[in-house]
């Protein structure tokens, strides 16, 4: 007769709850023959503090953190809190974790609807999407709580911010009613903002851009909610519009010729309450440098989560040597890193990480397959399988495992863009704050982390790019980057000074050294990596955890204490951007309040960086000033100021000319950089239609003269019938716009950067009108980066003679740019 063991085991035996002891209890596959001491020591510490509602663990990536989060919500339905959940970022993870679980012998289900997972006799394995949606199985705002949650761990919790965020926001594609009645509701005030760039977006324009201003969002709130309302079923609004339509004056929307995205500043998370009213929510990270999305995004109580849960024993992340090929030295082409690739491919699992679309097109001729969204998974798989060659991976810097031979070569190549329209117009103010950095280096980190899955794994990682190069290689950007990084960097960074001016071949030989496992490189890579300690406390960004702060406070309806978090975050800014960033959010929330001051705040915001909201008033044109002094000695200063190293110098004016192209560039970008060449070269520049919406030009520039250009970017121009006739009539606008500015005596020339030089149907020429083709984009690159080498010569940049000279050998001087760098209607 079989005997009932369950009987024999006292009351207080029945229940193990230490979840190193119900590892043991397990019956597991033999390859779970004990935890690991990092994984004893993560276990440990967090039993002693379980009853706090959040938690954070940091564990590097091979650290098991997979087998941790299952027994700690084992350990919390053996104390009764349930039901438990387990939330990974994607199907792929879902599968790896039920995976690791049955082999671990722990009872999971990936069905919501079990009545083991919800009566605590199963933990649940889902994604981050199956929890936060409009529709979400948990319940929804006022449907309150369907399925109760006790535990829930959130693994990889910066991977899945993306997830989070795409759920809250409504996305429209032009050929959507709402999108054209929303476009008609605010196109008075688009108008205002910017008339061209407004034509631009009716027309279809997908890199035109602009933000509705807050105050014709708030008014027109009646009658876009109606719009959205009546198409609430649709596949575009069902699952976003129930977590927004509550909150739609508190969001944002952004509008291009190919769509249109409302978003919050924050995700409101907690309308899902059965994740807010979890009893314990347990945050599972890398250990990356910036903590904050667990407030932005995720909703933690900056005052009430607990120091994170870091082991102190060695966390190696695994082996890797970090290379900037245009640090080693900036004249390595794009072409000869392909080359380099293309060859290493042959062998190897190459992995190209670029940011958008747009971007991997100068990869197209080289590789073995293109992964985006629909065929990631899949294409993932074939590295794991075996060889394949160079992959190209776009914008996926997270969420993605690639280990030991699935990934010898990762590069990243340019610097992240950001995922939604929001985030654009954010950046464009952040850019160059230290918010706006923290957000890039993040994302660059965490791209490489793909190709090291272990602390046995070895991978090269190459960092190319201009922009990308001088993001890493700054003093402000190291400092972002976690300490295990930043050590590998310091590295990468004494193999730099021996490999000075090294040629391709000979970054080449150093990877081999890698790859091959030359014993010295591993000896020396492992003992760099002990060295590096990991932070223990959590870094949390003030301006964007006081943004959330706002946020909450606002949806409560106290816009007054919401407006004093804001203002005392931009009295505290780290720089002019992040102040007038939080300005602007702060005269967005005043609105609500007292819409003057809230004008007042905007420009004042506006002063300290255009591209914030235009006010509606107070912005007076201020005439650009004629150039002066001598172009060679503002060529000096300009130069004697900015750069510290010629190889910075080079790095700054690849930046420019990769800025220089058609199409593959924005707008916005395009004009920056024909604002940053006038300065390069020693003139006065302005961009009069951003700074100032009053009908003038894109840029301005002062020629030594006394005369000035007149120019108007068209560089994502697509029509094959010549310039059009509305093209052609914003240059002649622009003009009129000069005439009225300034006294007769001023002389200015029309231009237009065009890919054609023809008439398009109806257009007419304006009277004196030069064109730059890329016949001419591509003739003043070239001569960019010629000046940039020319410069690097100390005793050249201390003679104003000899600069004069340069200049008018690349033609930077007066009349000779327009006749080497423009051209004639045909």
């Amino acid at each position: 007769m079989p005997i009932n063991f369950d009987d024999l085991l006292d009351d207080d035996d029945s229940i193990v709850k230490d979840p190193r002891d119900i590892f043991l209890t397990l019956d597991r596959d033999k390859a779970f023959a004990f935890p690991r001491d990092i994984q004893t020591e993560v276990m440990k510490e967090w039993f002693g503090k379980r009853d706090k509602p959040d938690t954070v663990i940091k564990l590097n990536v091979g650290s098991g953190k997979t087998l941790v989060g299952l027994l700690l919500l084992r350990s919390s339905l053996n104390e009764a809190i349930a039901p438990a959940v387990y939330i990974a970022p994607d199907k792929q993870l879902v599968d790896q974790v039920i995976a690791e679980a049955e082999a671990l012998g722990i009872e999971v289900t990936d069905d919501p609807h079990n009545t083991d997972f919800q009566s605590g006799d199963r933990i649940l394995v889902t994604t981050i999407h199956r929890l936060f949606n409009g529709k979400s199985v948990f319940g929804v705002g006022a449907e309150g709580v369907k399925i109760k949650l006790g535990a829930v761990v959130i693994d990889d919790a910066h991977a899945c911010i993306a997830t989070v965020t795409e759920q809250f926001r409504i996305d429209l594609p032009n050929t959507h009613p709402a999108y054209q009645e929303i476009l008609k509701i605010v196109e008075p005030e688009l108008k205002r903002q910017s008339h061209a760039r407004f034509l631009e977006v009716n027309s279809g324009d997908p890199r035109a851009m602009m933000e509705v201003p807050y105050w014709a969002w708030i008014k027109g709130q009646e009658e876009i909610t109606q719009a959205l309302h009546d198409h609430r079923t649709d596949d575009e609004l069902k699952f976003s519009y129930p977590l927004l339509r509550d909150i739609l004056p508190l969001c944002r929307c952004v509008i291009s010729g190919q769509k249109l995205e409302i978003e919050p500043d924050c995700p409101p998370t907690d309308l899902v309450r059965a994740f807010s009213r979890a009893k314990r929510r347990i945050y599972m990270t890398a250990t990356l440098a910036d903590d904050s999305v667990l407030v932005t995004h995720f909703g933690a109580d900056p005052d009430k989560l607990s120091d994170p849960i870091v082991p102190t024993s060695s966390q190696s992340m695994g082996e890797r040597m970090i290379l900037m090929p245009q640090e080693l030295n900036p004249d390595i082409t794009l072409n000869e890193i392909k080359g380099l690739l293309a060859e290493l491919a042959e062998e190897e699992n190459v992995v190209v990480i670029v940011p958008s679309k747009s971007a991997a097109k100068d990869w197209e001729d080289i590789a073995d397959q293109m992964l985006m969204a629909a065929n990631v998974v899949n294409g993932v798989d074939k590295l794991r399988a075996g060889h394949v060659g160079l992959t190209v991976l776009v914008n996926r810097y997270d969420g993605i495992d690639l280990p030991h031979d699935a990934c010898r070569v990762l590069v990243i190549y340019n610097l992240p863009e950001v995922a939604s329209f929001s985030d654009l117009t954010d950046m464009a103010v952040l850019s160059d704050s230290q918010t706006g950095l923290r957000r890039q280096m993040q994302r660059i980190e965490q791209g490489m982390g793909r190709g090291v899955r272990s602390n046995d794994d070895y991978c090269v990682v190459l960092l190319a790019g201009s922009k990308l190069t001088r993001r890493v290689k700054s003093p402000d950007g190291l400092k972002l980057l976690t300490p295990a990084t930043q050590a590998q960097l310091d590295l990468s960074k004494k193999i730099a000074k021996q490999l000075d001016g090294v040629d391709i071949d000979g970054i080449a030989d150093v990877i081999d050294q890698c790859l091959k496992r030359d014993s010295s490189w591993v000896k020396i890579s492992k003992k760099t990596l002990l060295k590096a300690q990991a932070k223990t406390g959590l870094v949390l960004d003030k301006a964007s955890v006081a943004v959330r702060l706002a946020f909450d406070t606002a949806r409560s309806g106290d816009y007054k204490a919401a407006a004093d978090l804001l203002s005392a975050a931009a009295n505290s800014a780290q720089d002019d951007d992040e102040k007038a960033w939080l300005m602007s959010k702060l005269a967005a929330m005043q609105h609500h309040l007292n819409p003057a001051a809230s004008q007042k705040t905007l420009l004042a915001a506006y002063r300290l960086n255009p591209n914030v909201l235009r006010p509606i008033e107070g912005i007076a044109y201020q005439k650009l000033a004629a150039q002066k002094g001598a172009q060679a000695a503002e060529v000096q200063s300009y130069h004697r100021e900015r750069f510290l190293e010629a190889a910075d110098r080079i790095l700054e004016v690849n930046q420019l000319t990769d800025d220089l192209r058609f199409q593959s560039v924005t707008p916005d970008k395009f004009e920056a950089a024909i604002d940053d060449v006038a300065r390069f070269i020693g003139l006065h520049s302005q961009r009069p239609e951003k700074q100032f919406n009053d009908e003038g030009p894109d840029n301005l520039w002062a020629l030594p003269d006394g005369s000035f250009l007149v120019i108007e970017c068209k560089n994502n121009a697509t029509s094959e019938k010549g310039i059009s006739k509305t093209d052609l009539g914003q240059l002649d606008q622009a003009m009129s716009w000069f005439v009225g500015k300034y006294t007769k005596g001023a002389t200015g020339t029309p231009v237009i950067i065009h890919p054609l030089r023809t008439l398009g149907d109806g257009a007419s020429e304006v009277e004196g009108m030069r064109i730059m083709t890329e016949k001419e984009l591509k003739k003043l690159r070239k001569a960019l980066a010629d000046f940039a080498k020319s410069l690097g010569d100390p005793d050249l940049l201390n003679s104003q003679k000899q600069i004069n000279e340069l200049l008018a050998t690349h033609g930077f001087n007066g009349d000779e740019f327009l006749k080497r760098y423009t051209t004639v209607m045909k």
